[in-house]
């Protein structure tokens, strides 16, 4: 539920930790706040703020920010932590997938430098970006993690997945579902038959392949834009595996939506289809 005031959601990085671990978090309170009451006997040296979110939903956008890097990669630390490894510049671009579900978050990034800058979100606004009509279909590279869902299970009963939209997914884009690891391989080819879909409870099928654990952690998903992906093909080949991905210009495990319709992953993506 939203509380009447504003608090925050925060990304906090920390020298003596290594380069891509972050901490996220919420906040009631000013996040430089908090950071200092973080600085203890337990860490080495003080946490520094990396950006935050600030939002009256500040409870639902830690839940949703979770959500997200949880149900579709594994990168937390420690189970029941808030630390995550991740690089701090790709949690960002989580917060502000985050941040257009919300009606009213203000993201504010800190730099190194000291300068800042704030963006915020159109009032209101419930989904991603629009793209134009002028667009050709993209494809994409999207991660899952079967710890936390069974995509496996759900292919075989539905062909079909309702995955919570977090980039411009248009109808008719194909692509191709990465399993974190253990499995740190492509999976899954998709077509996008819908996007910018609003809850419904039939959306819910997907919710028995959904880990106990997170699906109560996720009681926010009403809030959420889906896309309907029509599941067209399963591999277990290895050529598809993050090594080989790496060799062709990938730059490290998926950690969020991927447009391989770009020059600069042309390669990346001829070697997927051919392999696939």
């Amino acid at each position: 539920m939203a509380t009447k005031e504003p608090g925050y959601v925060y990304i906090l990085t920390n020298p003596s930790f290594r380069e891509d671990w972050v901490k996220i978090g919420k906040s009631s309170r000013p996040v430089d706040v908090r950071s200092k009451e973080l600085d203890n006997t337990a860490v080495p040296l003080p946490f520094e703020v990396f950006a935050t979110m600030k939002t009256v939903k500040y409870n639902e956008a830690e839940k949703l920010v979770h959500r997200y890097i949880e149900r579709f990669t594994n990168l937390r630390i420690r189970n029941n932590r808030e630390f995550f490894n991740v690089q701090p510049e790709e949690a960002l671009e989580i917060f502000k997938e985050v941040a257009m579900l919300l009606d009213d978050a203000e993201i504010c990034e800190v730099h190194k430098n000291g300068l800042k800058s704030v963006e915020i979100t159109e009032p209101n606004k419930k989904k991603v970006p629009a793209r134009s009509e002028k667009d050709g279909k993209r494809v994409w590279l999207i991660p899952y993690n079967k710890k936390y869902f069974n995509l496996k299970d759900c292919y075989d009963k539905y062909k079909e997945v309702y995955w919570t939209q977090h980039c411009r997914f248009k109808a008719g884009d194909t692509g191709y579902i990465y399993g974190s690891s253990p499995e740190s391989a492509i999976r899954f080819k998709f077509e996008v038959e819908e996007a910018d879909m609003p809850y419904e409870p039939f959306m819910d099928q997907d919710d028995e392949f959904v880990s106990g654990d997170t699906l109560k952690a996720n009681a926010t998903h009403q809030d959420s834009i889906y896309a309907h992906l029509i599941l067209t093909g399963e591999t277990t080949t290895r050529r598809l595996s993050l090594a080989n991905l790496l060799e062709r210009g990938l730059k490290s495990a998926p950690m969020g939506a991927m447009n391989l319709s770009k020059p600069e992953t042309k390669e990346l993506l001829e070697y997927i289809e051919e392999n696939f």
